[in-house]
């Protein structure tokens, strides 16, 4: 029995139709049919091949790609340098730089200093910005400074500190800088090296200038680690070291600086001490600019205020002596310009000096003979300036006055700015 042929339009071939449907997609699979692939689709990951991409510039799991430099900053050294390097076959691999590490270590271990920084160099070169770069810069400076050669591992501190602010190995650069600088000030005292002979023989100190180079490694001490246990420490050597050269101004700048920010430090009572005597020291006398000297006089009495438990009867002596020629100093600033008013006939202002001297300073030498010289010209006028005296009364009667109180004017003036020479211009 054959069955009838359905047709499309009958209701049997309709029904037919899925039927056979199914049967071709049971016989034949699904290999033919796909998914469609839309414009915002993404391709699958396991289209895209490990180490196929073509763009990458490092090898290694933690790489992040920085933008692609363009424009002008195609030319700059460092971008310049990172495609010669790139091309040569020296580019940023971490692997690479971790086996350099390790063998570096391993040597430095085993005290070979001078064969590990070959490989500690190349670790840095070839993982910068990184933990490793870090590590082998450290290292490269313990190998320069056990090999003796201090100006390079001075400077490898101190572009470790630099790259890597809060870097772990802060502390003992602190201590291997100052080592350093104490090492340079020891050997320039003891010899002391001219700062324009060059040194090339002796790779353990500068090739000019050991002395300042010891400086610079006090200030990196400082400035690297303003906190630190050793801040206080090189502030107050650097100070020594300027005040044993007779350099008053730097070595009072120095005590000055580690009085206001290391309040707490175990040489404030030194810094006070000494920051005196650097003040009066600096002073160069009666014609000269006469702050430093007013600077002083407050030091002195804030020693004996700060420090009363502290001060030995020696110290306290040597203050007391010191406020002394300070006010012997001031005595003689104003004695210099009550004689130059005075010799000028200005009786006004030679009167107002002599007062401040008495007043102020009575127990100077200066005290009495002011006070003999007030009395000399207490009564006396001052000189006029106007050469036809007759004439301006009659044409302006009230120049005088104005003369005498310009003259006034300009001696409290004088006496505000503590002029150093004790000759200014009028004010007008």
């Amino acid at each position: 029995m054959t069955l009838p042929h359905p047709t499309v339009t009958s209701p049997a071939g309709r029904l037919w139709l899925p039927l056979v449907a199914c049967c071709a997609l049971a016989t034949g699979g699904c290999a033919t049919m796909k998914m469609p692939t839309w414009p915002w689709s993404k391709p699958a990951a396991a289209d895209v091949g490990l180490g196929a991409d073509d763009e990458s510039d490092v090898i290694s799991s933690e790489f992040a790609p920085s933008p692609r430099e363009g424009g002008w900053d195609a030319f700059k050294g460092e971008n310049i340098k990172r495609r010669w390097k790139k091309m040569v076959g020296r580019g940023p691999n971490e692997p690479v730089a971790r086996q350099a590490l390790a063998e570096a270590d391993t040597l430095f271990r085993e005290g070979k200093y001078r064969e590990a920084i070959p490989k500690y160099k190349r670790s840095i070169d070839r993982w910068p910005d990184s933990t490793i770069e870090e590590d082998a810069m450290w290292q490269l400076a313990e190998c320069w400074f056990f090999t003796d050669q201090y100006p390079k591992a001075e400077d490898q501190y101190d572009e470790l500190v630099k790259k890597y602010a809060n870097t772990k190995y802060l502390d003992r650069i602190a201590q291997r800088q100052f080592v350093i600088a104490q090492y340079w000030i020891a050997l320039d005292e003891k010899h002391n090296y001219w700062t324009i002979a060059p040194n090339v023989l002796d790779r353990s100190r500068p090739i000019f200038d050991t002395r300042g180079r010891a400086l610079k490694a006090y200030d990196h001490v400082r400035i690297n680690d303003p906190r630190g246990p050793l801040a206080d420490d090189s502030v107050m050597a650097q100070a020594n070291a300027h005040f044993l050269d007779r350099q008053w101004l730097d070595a009072d700048y120095f005590y000055g600086l580690l009085r206001s920010e290391y309040p707490d430090s175990d040489f404030l009572l030194q810094a006070h001490l000494l920051g005196l005597q650097a003040k009066l020291r600096a002073y160069q006398g009666p014609g000269y600019e006469g702050g430093i000297l007013g600077e002083a006089e407050i030091l002195a009495d804030q020693v004996l205020v700060q420090f009363p438990d502290q001060l030995s009867p020696e110290d306290q002596e040597r203050v007391n002596k010191t406020r002394a020629e300070i006010a012997a100093q001031q005595a003689l600033r104003h004695w210099n310009r009550a004689e130059f008013y005075a010799k000028g006939k200005h009786y006004t202002s030679a009167r107002i000096y002599y007062a401040l001297i008495a007043r102020d300073y009575p127990k100077t030498m200066l005290a009495q003979q002011a006070r003999q010289k007030f009395d000399l010209i207490k009564d006396r006028p001052d000189v006029s300036d106007d050469p036809f005296p007759l004439l301006t009364r009659v044409l302006n009667p009230d120049a005088l006055k104005e003369a005498e109180l310009d003259a006034m004017a300009e001696a409290d003036a004088m006496i505000a700015r503590e002029d150093p020479s004790g000759i200014a211009p009028q004010i007008r």
